[in-house]
């Protein structure tokens, strides 16, 4: 993974505001009389039903509609449809009527009257003027507007491997408020999926004047086989793609088709067993002459679907929601995504390329002469507590974390060594005791029965755990519990609702102990490492499991503390959503020792102690203007007592706080060389740097010239923005960069995160790059095997107090590995 000459491509493209000031495009109001239909059912706050589902039943027939108002009863000045092309108004009108109509059934009232349709049409203007007019739409239209282009013509996909190139086609879906191109389907050996390519349009930190069309690629993975509906997991949306014939589309010969994004989720002990989340049943009733649209014979029958008829339809695979595991593997190959990347660029003359970024060289320790090498203990502990380390499962389980922590290495170095049976000696400087405690599997582990105690099951199981174990007694050790507990297939019969992990773990927190789960090792998922043997594959899992629990209760990454080489406390900012609410933490880093504090709990505890005392925290108010304003005051508040005990700290702030009450550090608010204006912190106060880290979706894919592995951290000298690419996973390690998504469908594809640094406030280059080197070198600290964590330690952390906040788990509409990064 040499670094020597490469460049890193961020894939994004700036545009050339002249592009859309020709550009023709179609605009159609909403009737006035059905506006006024739909408002005799507002409240002031919101509608008893939805509107969306009427505006993916027309994209899913009209590929030309790039855009719908789903305010259009609140919104008079923006138009309901724009479109690429006219569509004939009377059959719009008369697939929307048919919606209303159903609304009206269902409430009870009048239907609106008939209207004369030769009082309604589209009208014509340009990109340019509608967007100067109302400056919101550009974020969905302009991405919609690239897709809908992307997609009217066939793309050749050019792979090195192959003589021939791969012919795609591709279709417009509509989902999540992303512009998103799909390929057809591709039938492998290992399954179906599609190329995906997504727009996105925005600012970048400091340059509110620079608007960048981030583009990402991946896949979409179909379920093909005849689902068993009463087994799918409960409670979660997931995803049906829909597309109706359009006769004016089909009529030329174009073939096009777009995609509504529907999702359905699976509720109840009896048929049927699954239902449309947003109750769609009748939806397309008109298009499909009466007849309603089932998930039940969707999900049981998908190739029914899935021909050149009407509807069609695709069912995305859901790791969450489908027991059954695919063949086939998420993610492409980097070769691909520069592909896609390159097919977009000659797709789009109007907009350019970003600059490739150079590589920030190391920067040298200050007084330090080159060291000799020297043996370098693997991890640091930074206090000298013994841990006790449970294993609730069978004698092969405990026999396996033996063999684990007798054989395995940590880069490369065993990270204990055996004093006594089950006594072992940490490879620190500190020399912690790890002493192994045997414990029986019991029956408070399976699956949880919701047939009786329904809600109240989870608090039963907590409960029943608190009465069955003995209570942590002292505090001269710590004690983590690896659990053994079932996989899915074996307590999925029990119904809806049965993953005990949740109560599990609130029942072992309450009694003292830190845990983490793994299946047995029948149950485990097989390894992506062709190398390693079923046996091997186990205890490298199980040694995974040992190094979060150590993670978790203190214990990091020996050569990277080293590596990070700063004096002043690191302190990092974040949000947690819980069950109760949302919780503000304050992680510090300093001298090797992660303390936490948060609101509620106001003094600094080890990340242990902050664990196994979640109850005590405070969540902030519910109302999101007055969360806000508690956020950002808490924050103050933290910032001022640091200084006034004599800190001068260096503040990480997650960039995803700019839209929850730390307002100062906005993409358009946010200066390079100034001190954000943030709360407690003075503009001429040298004596806190605040650096924004961002690791969301808003930072762009990116690729090296030439097309290679690297890591390291990168400059974009004219905007003060670093991106840092850290290692490549292990499970990564022996892909070749000339193997394909295509050609290897059952390999799993992982590329480095690229994570955004903005150091801010008045310093110098070096300045600069000694921090941003400081904050990539902190993502490495998270004792770990598998890859560089995609935040810096601080922020990475706050994941662990994540686990014991949340009773339930919270789900989220798509739960796709479709942009598989690391």
């Amino acid at each position: 993974m040499s670094r020597t000459g490469k460049l890193l491509q961020l894939y994004a493209f700036e545009s050339d505001q002249n592009a859309w000031k020709s550009e023709e495009i179609y605009l159609l109001d909403i009737p006035s009389v059905w506006r006024e239909f739909i408002l005799q059912f507002y409240n002031g706050v919101k509608l008893p039903f939805a509107i969306k589902p009427l505006s993916k039943k027309l994209q899913s027939i009209f590929p030309q509609i790039v855009s719908v108002n789903n305010q259009f009863y609140l919104d008079e000045n923006r138009p309901w449809l724009i479109a690429t092309q006219p569509v004939p108004v009377g059959m719009i009108l008369f697939l929307a009527k048919g919606w209303m109509n159903q609304i009206a059934t269902r409430h009870g009232v009048a239907a609106p009257d008939d209207l004369d349709t030769s009082t309604i049409g589209w009208r014509s203007e340009k990109v340019d003027s509608i967007v100067h007019r109302d400056s919101r739409l550009k974020y969905e239209l302009l991405p919609a507007l690239v897709a809908h282009q992307f997609c009217l013509s066939p793309k050749q996909l050019l792979l090195e491997n192959r003589d021939e190139p791969v012919e795609l086609t591709f279709s417009q879906v509509y989902a999540m408020q992303k512009a998103e191109c799909m390929s057809q389907p591709i039938l492998t050996r290992a399954g179906t999926f599609s190329y995906v390519v997504r727009f996105r349009l925005q600012y970048r930190a400091g340059e509110p004047g620079r608007l960048l069309l981030m583009v990402s690629a991946g896949i979409r993975r179909f379920i093909t086989k005849p689902q068993e509906t009463k087994y799918l997991k409960g409670g979660i949306n997931s995803t049906l793609l829909v597309s109706m014939d359009n006769p004016l589309i089909k009529d030329k010969g174009m073939g096009l088709r777009s995609y509504a994004s529907l999702s359905f989720r699976r509720e109840g002990g009896t048929e049927p067993y699954t239902r449309w989340s947003e109750g769609l049943d009748e939806l397309f009733c008109d298009v499909l002459w009466g007849n309603s649209l089932s998930t039940e014979d969707i999900l049981t029958n998908p190739v029914k679907y899935h021909s050149d008829g009407s509807p069609k339809i695709w069912v995305v695979h859901n790791n969450r929601v489908f027991n059954n595991s695919l063949y086939i593997e998420a993610g492409i190959s980097i070769q691909e995504k520069m592909r896609f990347y390159e097919m977009v660029r000659e797709n789009l003359s109007d907009w350019r390329s970003l600059t490739p970024l150079p590589l920030v060289p190391k920067p040298k320790r200050e007084g330090t002469l080159r060291r000799v090498r020297e043996q370098i203990s693997p991890v640091y502990c930074g206090h000298d507590k013994d841990f006790v380390l449970e294993v609730w499962g069978p004698d092969s389980l405990y026999q396996c974390v033996v063999e684990a922590l007798k054989t395995k290495k940590y880069k490369g170095k065993l990270l204990v060594e055996q004093v006594d049976g089950e006594v072992f000696r940490m490879n620190s400087s500190s020399g912690n005791r790890i002493v192994l405690v045997k414990c029986d599997r019991r029956d408070y582990v399976d699956g949880l029965d919701r047939g009786a105690l329904k809600d109240l099951a989870d608090e039963h199981r907590t409960n029943k755990i608190v009465r069955s174990i003995d209570h942590v007694k002292g505090s001269q050790f710590i004690t983590c519990s690896l659990i053994e507990i079932l996989p899915k297939d074996d307590w999925k019969k029990l119904g809806e609702g049965t993953d005990p992990k949740q109560a599990v773990r609130k029942g072992f927190q309450l009694t003292g102990r830190i845990t983490q789960f793994v299946y047995p090792e029948k149950g485990a998922k097989k390894s992506k490492r062709k190398k390693d043997k079923p046996e091997s594959s186990y205890i490298h899992k199980v040694f995974n499991c040992i190094l979060d629990l150590l993670g978790d209760a203190g214990v990091i990454d020996y050569k990277a503390h080293m590596d990070v080489n700063e004096q002043r406390p690191i302190i990092a900012y974040d949000l947690v959503s819980g069950d109760k609410g949302t919780y503000a933490f304050l992680t510090k880093f300093e001298d090797g020792v992660l303390t936490v504090k948060s609101r509620g709990l106001e003094e600094w505890l080890t990340l242990s102690e902050a664990v196994l005392q979640t109850d005590q925290f405070d969540p902030f108010p519910k109302a999101p203007d007055a969360q806000k304003k508690e956020i950002a005051r808490w924050f103050g508040e933290q910032l001022r007592m640091e200084r006034m005990n004599g800190k001068e700290p260096i503040v990480l702030v997650e960039a995803e706080l700019r839209y929850k009450g730390l307002e100062g550090i906005q993409n358009n608010k946010i200066v390079c060389d100034k001190n954000p204006d943030l709360p407690g912190l003075k503009q001429d106060d040298q004596g806190i740097t605040v650096i924004r880290v961002n690791s969301n979706e808003d930072v762009p894919a990116y690729g090296f010239r030439p097309m290679s592995f690297s890591i390291g951290v990168y400059s974009d000298n004219e905007s003060g923005l670093y991106y840092g690419v850290g290692t490549k996973p292990k499970t990564q390690m022996n892909i070749a960069k000339a193997m394909t998504k295509y050609d290897n469908p059952e390999t799993a594809f992982q590329q480095p995160r690229v994570v955004e640094y903005m150091p801010l406030g008045p310093m110098d280059r070096q300045d600069r790059e000694r921090l941003a080197w400081m904050v990539h070198r902190l993502r490495e600290v998270c004792i770990t095997l598998e890859s560089t964590s995609a935040q810096p330690y601080p922020l990475k952390m706050t994941s662990t107090i994540k686990k014991y906040l949340k009773f339930k788990e919270y789900e989220v509409t798509e739960a796709e590995a479709e942009f598989l990064e690391l």
